[in-house]
């Protein structure tokens, strides 16, 4: 019979309900992708206020929908050539595609008298056309952005120039009106001009584009390295024909406004400059010419900048060359600020993010004659099995029929066949880092990735997601919804399954930072797999690890590593939050699991030591060894002795299994028990051990413990 826990006797461990911190804060705001968009928008901020001190009535609601009206069509070409910048090109020809695109939307309509929906098509299709050719040379024949942009915008500019003067005086003269055209072009929706509609609109489905759509994705990786892109399978050739297409489409676009607001065209300056205008702007907000970044919103700002400047600075009266001379130098100061900003800003994020507290785990406790040092490295004699076959067994877990199963540090889950353990072949292949593992009823396997969640893996072979994300801590700067390191689990008679969270801040190739940190940064999770719904029942956890089911199905033990404890929780009361089951611990206890004699099993990944658990209490200390120690000589645990703990159903240490010093079976982050043997596993290892046990049940199994023997 399992042993019956008294819960409500057993001591609280406090669980803060948020965590407060200066730095924390500070480095999550620098972690924050928008934060690259301060320096443009600190700028924009200071031209509004010179603006608003030297200039009455410019910010009043007719000037600003005049402003509105007419920058509608310039910020239509910044996002253009964002979409060419981000794939790793340049369009020096959208001064001349915007004016060629305007004359063929003025002649469509004065000339040919097309209704206003076919002079809209016929005028992105002459965009378009300037947008494809440019993607044929440049991307799909590979000629170089520059000239060839530069060839289309002295050709189109020389085509709108005859065009124009051959039948400006007949479309000037043109008296046809159209309610439809002069509504796009001076109409107003909810005190919006129209331009300015078309503009937020172009600009929302970019921003998607680029964050949730795969051609987007595909720009930016292209942008980022060709190279790496080409090897991803991504047809970038195709990419950048498209990413100029639709750019030209865009200009297109711009081009029907301003033909509708404007209702003429200039030959001597429609469309000028604006290839500058439109990268000065784009310069600004993205901090330099950057291929491989999608920020229509900084982008924005810093043309939002660029236009009220210029605007204001022609209406105060200065002659257009000191506009210049002055655009120019403040261009310049805020380029020096934002590229210092940028370059300095993940210094200042690495100095910032480690963020140490005290952490105390008090003294050990219940170890009297079983200290390393005080009994016989029994784990010296397990018999070794699969060396060199497997890397980084995290978790061990075997079937009914003795087959075993671990996770492989490549992304596999590998089966090592009964009963001789010799022959290991792949059972599902998963891409991240599999950790804990544990069956369910029906006999498949459930699996916690570091990085990706949740996973399910059939016999077959099949690989399902069951989560990766869970709702957002409260009171969080940082978005946490992603599960980041999902580390162990169990599954409850329900079919609920138990998982932890380690860390909210660090990767699995970084963990060693949370102990370092020593803060609550994790969580322990429930996923329902009928629902599908995910929850988080226990916020700010200390490294939260092994999760074990107890016998009696009624509690869950959680291991606490960084804190040398277990925890349990009462699973009919999960809201009361955890108590305490076992503390002072010798080590850094990771996976728990059953033990056929009612009691439980837990691995010690690494040995406490004096000198560390006193480092631990001077966080000051810990944050400049990490500045400036080499991560080589860090003061840390001892994680070269493996051990294993046996504790009754009460909480109580009742035997110690060590390795030698010099031993196989160094850092065991987990261990099974299997008709009466013990597998074991580690995070760091490339075998597991077998070690048998003596006066264990020979018929007990894990399976049969969980679901019954005729299941």
């Amino acid at each position: 019979m399992p042993a019956e826990i008294d819960f409500a006797s057993l001591p609280r461990q406090h669980v803060p309900l948020f965590v407060v911190s200066p730095r924390r804060i500070l480095a999550d705001i620098l972690a924050k992708g928008w934060i690259e968009s301060t320096i443009p928008f600190l700028a924009l901020l200071c031209v509004l206020i010179g603006i608003a001190l030297t200039t009455d009535g410019y910010f009043s609601p007719a000037n600003l929908q005049n402003l509105a009206q007419y920058a509608a069509d310039g910020g239509l070409v910044v996002l253009a050539l964002l979409i060419v910048v981000a794939v790793g090109g340049i369009d020096l020809s959208v001064g001349s595609n915007f004016a060629m695109s305007a004359f063929v939307a003025l002649y469509c309509f004065h000339i040919l008298n097309l209704p206003v929906p076919a002079v809209l098509v016929l005028t992105l299709a002459a965009g378009a056309a300037v947008g494809m050719t440019n993607g044929i040379v440049a991307g799909l024949l590979g000629c170089g952005a520059l000239l060839t942009t530069l060839g289309t915008m002295i050709t189109v500019r020389a085509l709108f120039a005859l065009a124009a003067q051959a039948e400006l005086v007949e479309i000037s003269t043109s008296s046809r009106t159209d309610d439809l055209w002069d509504w796009i072009g001076f109409e107003k929706f909810l005190a919006v001009p129209i331009g300015a509609w078309c503009l937020i609109a172009v600009a929302a489905l970019v921003f998607v584009m680029f964050r949730q759509l795969r051609f987007g994705w595909h720009i930016l990786a292209v942008g980022g390295n060709r190279k790496a892109a080409r090897h991803g399978g991504i047809p970038v050739r195709t990419t950048i024909f498209l990413a100029y297409l639709l750019a030209g489409l865009i200009v297109g676009l711009a081009g029907f406004l301003f033909a509708a607001r404007q209702n003429s065209i200039s030959v001597a300056d429609t469309g000028i400059g604006m290839e500058f205008f439109a990268l000065t702007a784009l310069v600004v907000g993205l901090g330099g010419f950057v291929p491989g970044k999608g920020s229509p919103v900084t982008v924005l700002i810093g043309f939002t900048t660029i236009y009220l400047l210029n605007n204001a600075m022609i209406n105060a009266g200065f002659r257009g060359d000191f506009v210049q001379f002055c655009m120019g130098a403040i261009i310049i100061v805020i380029l020096t600020i934002d590229v210092r900003f940028r370059k300095n800003r993940h210094r200042l994020l690495a100095s910032s993010y480690l963020d140490p507290i005290v952490l105390d785990a008090g003294p050990v406790e219940g170890m009297r004659g079983l200290m390393p040092d005080e009994t016989v490295p029994r784990l010296k004699g397990a018999k070794i099995l699969a060396s060199g076959r497997v890397d980084g067994p995290e978790d061990v877990i075997l079937d009914a029929e003795g087959n075993l199963y671990c996770g492989n540090r490549n992304g596999c889950i590998l089966k090592i066949a009964a009963p001789t353990y010799s022959d290991v072949s792949v059972l599902a292949k998963i891409g991240g880092r599999p950790l804990g593992l544990a069956f369910d009823r029906e006999g498949r396997i459930v699996t916690c990735v570091a990085g990706m969640g949740l996973i399910r893996v059939t016999m077959a072979g099949h690989v399902e997601l069951l989560t990766d994300e869970t709702s957002r801590s409260l009171f969080s700067v940082q978005d946490d919804t992603a599960i980041r390191m999902a580390d162990d689990l169990d599954i409850g008679p329900d079919g609920t399954i138990y998982f932890t969270d380690a860390t909210k801040r660090y990767d699995i190739e970084n963990w060693g930072m949370d102990l370092l940190e020593g803060r609550p940064n994790g969580r322990l999770l429930s996923h329902d797999p009928k629902s599908g719904k995910t929850r988080t029942i226990c916020d700010n956890l200390v490294f939260p690890n092994g999760v074990c089911l107890t016998h009696d199905g009624k509690h869950l033990l959680v291991a606490s590593t960084w804190n040398c404890s277990i925890l349990i929780f009462d699973l009919a009361k999960l809201s009361d939050g955890p108590r305490i089951f076992l503390k002072g611990l010798p080590g850094y206890p990771d996976n728990i699991n059953r033990a056929s004699d009612g009691g439980y099993w837990v691995a010690l990944a690494g040995m406490r030591n004096p000198l560390f658990d006193r480092v631990l209490k001077h966080p000051g200390l810990r944050r400049r060894m990490t500045r400036r120690v080499p991560p080589t000589n860090w003061l840390f645990g001892n994680l070269n002795i493996g051990g294993v703990l046996k504790i009754d159903g009460l909480g109580k240490i009742v035997d110690a299994l060590w390795d030698a010093p010099d031993g196989p079976l160094y850092m065991i982050t987990s261990m099974r028990e299997h008709e009466g043997s013990l597998f074991l596993g580690g995070v760091t290892n490339d075998k597991i051990g077998r070690l048998a046990l003596e006066g264990a049940n020979a018929r007990w199994t894990g399976p049969a413990s969980y679901w019954g023997r005729d299941r």
